[in-house]
């Protein structure tokens, strides 16, 4: 059976599962910084090394991405909330107080987790949003790691690590006979 469902409970059911925080940065047609902030982030390939991420058509971001044809992604940390804020809104200077360097790729901003350069390899128009694939040709991580910023059901918060990790191979432990296949209680994340 098909529920109808409209963009608001779309969004708020997607809400449920946490993501990382990025900030995607480029460099505009006269040379100044430009960024959005940006939660659709994510790995594609290790072998070549590509990543993608959404940005909304009518995005004037977009514009100087397709231009300048290449990005910085910006992982942010936990304490990086107010940032994100600042990307997230229109028609301001999101770069006012905000600490960056210049980067080939595009602005680099202080304090980040992490750092990827990157080239856009291909776009797909997907409904009102675009997903730009981009090659990832330099990148380094904060040596300090400090704990991620992480977006859950329209609110920031962090990361902690559970207890017991999972196995070397990132796969969880095989069950025993006789648990119908199901983890035990013990790794499972609740």
């Amino acid at each position: 059976m098909v529920v109808p469902f409209d963009t608001t409970e779309f969004r708020r059911t997607l809400g449920h599962l946490p993501t990382g925080v990025t900030v995607i940065t480029t460099t505009g047609p006269f040379g100044g910084p430009v960024g959005m902030a940006c939660n659709s982030f994510m790995s594609v390939s290790l072998t070549p090394p590509l990543v993608m991420f959404c940005v909304g058509n009518e995005s004037s971001t977009l514009i100087d991405l397709r231009r300048s044809g290449t990005f910085c992604v910006n992982v942010l940390g936990s304490d990086q909330g107010r940032l994100c804020r600042q990307f997230s809104v229109k028609d301001i200077d999101r770069f006012a107080d905000v600490r960056w360097s210049e980067a080939a790729a595009g602005p680099e901003l202080a304090d980040a987790l992490a750092w990827l350069a990157c080239t856009i390899d291909v776009e797909h128009a997907s409904g009102d949003h675009v997903i730009i694939v981009g090659r990832v040709n330099a990148l380094r991580a904060n040596r300090d790691e400090p704990a991620p910023l992480v977006f859950h059901r329209g609110r920031f918060g962090t990361f902690h690590e559970t207890v017991e990790p999972l196995a070397a191979t990132g796969a969880p432990p095989r069950s025993g006979a006789g648990t119908n296949g199901r983890t035990p209680s013990s790794v499972r994340n609740t």
